[in-house]
């Protein structure tokens, strides 16, 4: 893997799905060897990463994976809950066919996981990403799609963090059916508040599993 956006993408993976645990120590030499990637791009990747909130560097300390934090975790779904709804609703105006299905593409993928294991709530995660990706992709707001994705990454990382179950992951699911469903209805207001309302969740969800 040469790359730098692979290893960025790789890492960034390894991340959230909590391989490398919160508060962990990341050791330049080590992922230098692992990845056969120079002091200078792999530097360039931990910078891009501590933009998306999912390292923090700290100077002559070095840099770690960053812990679980009540009050970020708050101000992240404050915001996302806001951009994620006018994501939505932009969308339902905007989607074009393709990108239907696409979205059906990837209900039909979560419904195919039926286990609690760690492998399924993986994929479920990385179905999930890619679901909201479209959504933000069909709402022809770049800007938008740029500030949203880095909040996406770090809700993602709260997912294993907290210890979720792919049940309780899979019931996410059930919600974006109902926003595809306002979608290709074109209900774009309807699709803002579906989309609010699954913010709201993992929210009570995550609040849940932490207290």
């Amino acid at each position: 893997m040469s790359s730098k956006r692979e290893v960025y993408e790789n890492l960034r993976y390894r991340i959230i799905t909590n391989e490398f645990g919160a508060g962990q120590q990341l050791y330049e030499k080590t992922l230098m060897q692992e990845y056969h990637i120079g002091r200078t791009p792999l530097r360039e990747i931990f910078q891009e990463l501590q933009r998306n909130g999912l390292i923090e560097i700290i100077p002559k300390l070095g840099t770690r994976v960053v812990s679980l934090d009540l009050r970020t975790l708050r101000d992240t779904i404050q915001l996302r809950r806001e951009l994620e709804g006018l994501a939505a609703e932009l969308a339902a105006m905007h989607i074009e066919t393709d990108q239907f299905h696409s979205l059906r593409h990837l209900i039909e993928m979560a419904a195919q996981t039926k286990t609690n294991s760690m492998e399924d709530l993986k994929k479920l995660s990385d179905i999930d990403l890619a679901f909201h990706r479209v959504i933000y992709d069909a709402s022809g707001n770049r800007q938008l799609k740029e500030m949203i994705e880095s909040l996406l990454y770090k809700m993602s990382m709260y997912w294993f963090q907290v210890g979720f179950s792919a049940a309780e992951f899979r019931e996410q699911f059930d919600e974006l059916a109902e926003l595809l469903l306002a979608m290709e209805k074109r209900k774009h207001k309807d699709a803002k508040e579906i989309m609010k309302r699954h913010i709201d969740h993992f929210s009570t969800v995550i609040k849940e599993n932490i207290f």
